[in-house]
């Protein structure tokens, strides 16, 4: 039976289906079984940085509906077989009961090691949904007010409704400390501070991660890169159930972060 994780956050725009795709990429590459659900019915892009949306023939709505099997909606990812994709409708007008979501979640989890569930943002049906089907939660955070109060918000009614605290990741956060200030950004210590847990992990501030979704090639994929090497740090943390601090390594950088598809098969085949 899987652990299902929902990966929420107070607000959109703050890269939680990034995360979702990533943290499910590099679970995959530490040997885990692992299935991401797209929940967000409407806005569903958790294809997108996988590099899966030319594969899409049937979606969640359509199982839901009756039109075909759950096993027609699964999509196995490119690279790792062991990591699959269950994509929700583009369509505004599907709604599904929180029982219904519930039972395709624990369907699925039967299967497999680790069930993400890229939620909706904010606090509306879908958000609810996502939460009473899950195990634990992942809530996404950014170094701007909007976000981490958002997320304090978040974090409170998810306390409400399970019997442990949410998990936290910080996303962009900005190392350069000049560069931070003018952004107006807050430090990580300052978040913690709001909102009164212990970090699971810090994501960077790196163009690079841009360049990777819309090459449709999770960054995790990339042991080269710091963010590649932060996302497999943090998928340890989940599969430990621990809080162990990222230990930066002085590598030299190359910008070349994706690297040619054989290339990359093979380093993935060795692996596995």
């Amino acid at each position: 039976m899987a652990k299902i994780i929902t990966i929420t956050s107070g607000k959109g725009g703050v890269g939680k289906t990034t995360i979702t795709a990533n943290l499910g990429t590099a679970l995959a590459l530490l040997g885990k079984q692992v299935c991401l659900i797209d929940a967000d019915f409407g806005l569903s892009n958790l294809d997108i940085p996988l590099g899966l949306s030319n594969r899409i023939v049937f979606d969640l709505s359509d199982y839901m509906n009756e039109r075909c099997e759950l096993h027609h909606v699964e999509i196995k990812d490119k690279y790792l077989p062991n990591l699959s994709l269950i994509p929700c409708s583009k369509s505004h007008g599907h709604t599904h009961t929180p029982e219904a979501f519930k039972n395709i979640v624990e369907n699925l989890a039967n299967s497999y090691d680790y069930v993400l569930i890229d939620s909706p943002a904010g606090i509306e049906s879908g958000f609810q949904n996502a939460a009473n089907a899950a195990d634990e939660a992942i809530v996404v955070v950014t170094p701007y007010l909007s976000s981490i109060h958002d997320a304090d918000r978040v974090i409170g009614i998810l306390e409400d409704t399970m019997s442990f605290s949410p998990k936290v990741i910080l996303n962009m956060i900005e190392e350069d400390e000049r560069k931070a200030q003018s952004l107006k950004m807050a430090s990580k210590e300052n978040i913690m501070s709001i909102l009164q847990l212990e970090e699971l992990g810090v994501v960077l501030n790196d163009s690079e991660v841009i360049r990777s979704i819309e090459r449709g090639c999770p960054i995790a994929l990339s042991p080269q890169e710091e963010n590649g090497l932060r996302f497999r740090h943090i998928a340890r943390n989940i599969i430990a159930d621990q809080y162990e601090p990222y230990v930066p390594l002085k590598l030299k950088k190359k910008r070349s972060s994706i690297f040619p598809f054989q290339q990359k098969l093979r380093w993935i085949s060795g692996r596995m």
